[in-house]
């Protein structure tokens, strides 16, 4: 209970970002202000990370950068401040990816690794600065705060993947749905969930209590931009327990 509600409480840092990302437009449903609970104090969606293409730019036509509100320009830099905060949990469910998904793992901290390198041969300052405090090996992260949404697929990331989603909150129960495999999720306060948001078509109602989502991912075009392969669904062997060598780091 305590580590969720400091979660919760560190998402006041975003109070400001998560409100300005409401929007009255039918054109992007995922900003649609209908989806988020209209009595919420705080509530909003958004997106971070340490580098991704901007919207509406691809490999062949862009450069990666870090996403708009982890820039070193904005004046507001309580985003910073919130990854920071977060680096524990963040290290905690990349190594709950370590264990479930070996070979994702690997390639998301090749990923970081060659961004950093990017960001120093380009002297790149906002990814610089970021990557040291960006402690998952997921490269993008996205917080719903008082969101339902309709069923959907997330079209940026690869079948194999598994993204990773954490609830936190005080609200009633809760289902998390997967009609296409007619599972019905109970997805209380706490709940960690890793599955592949790209394959499988996923939705979750609203509440009357306050809840927030915090949903870890990757994005093939970045992979692709490094030159890291997209790795393939784990094997039963990869879950096994391996002995670990002296001085080896998970992180």
């Amino acid at each position: 209970m305590e580590w969720q509600a400091d979660i919760w409480n560190r998402l006041h840092l975003l109070r400001e970002p998560l409100w300005e990302s409401i929007k009255a437009s039918s054109q992007a449903w995922r900003m649609d202000k209908s989806y988020f609970r209209e009595d919420a104090e705080l509530k909003g969606t958004i997106n971070l990370s340490p580098a991704w293409f901007q919207q509406g730019r691809e490999p062949q036509n862009g450069f990666l950068e870090a996403s708009r509100l982890l820039k070193s320009r904005m004046e507001n830099t309580s985003t910073r401040e919130w990854v920071d905060q977060m680096s524990n949990t963040n290290a905690l469910l990349s190594v709950i990816l370590h264990v479930i998904h070996l070979r994702m793992y690997a390639d998301g901290r090749e990923v970081l690794i060659c961004l950093g390198k990017q960001a120093e041969l380009q002297a790149d300052s906002d990814m610089s600065s970021i990557l040291p405090i960006w402690s998952s090996m997921y490269s993008s992260m996205s917080m719903m705060v008082n969101w339902a949404t309709c069923y959907h697929r997330d079209i940026n990331g690869w079948d194999p993947w598994y993204d990773m989603l954490v609830t936190v909150g005080d609200y009633l129960p809760l289902d998390f749905v997967i009609p296409t495999l007619n599972l019905w999720l109970h997805y209380n306060p706490g709940t960690i969930i890793a599955f592949s948001g790209s394959a499988l078509e996923h939705g979750v109602g609203a509440v009357d209590g306050d809840r927030a989502c915090l949903a870890y991912y990757m994005h093939v075009n970045v992979h692709q931009s490094v030159h890291i392969p997209m790795c393939q669904s784990p094997w039963m062997d990869d879950l096994l327990p391996r002995p670990v060598a002296t001085g080896e780091l998970l992180i």
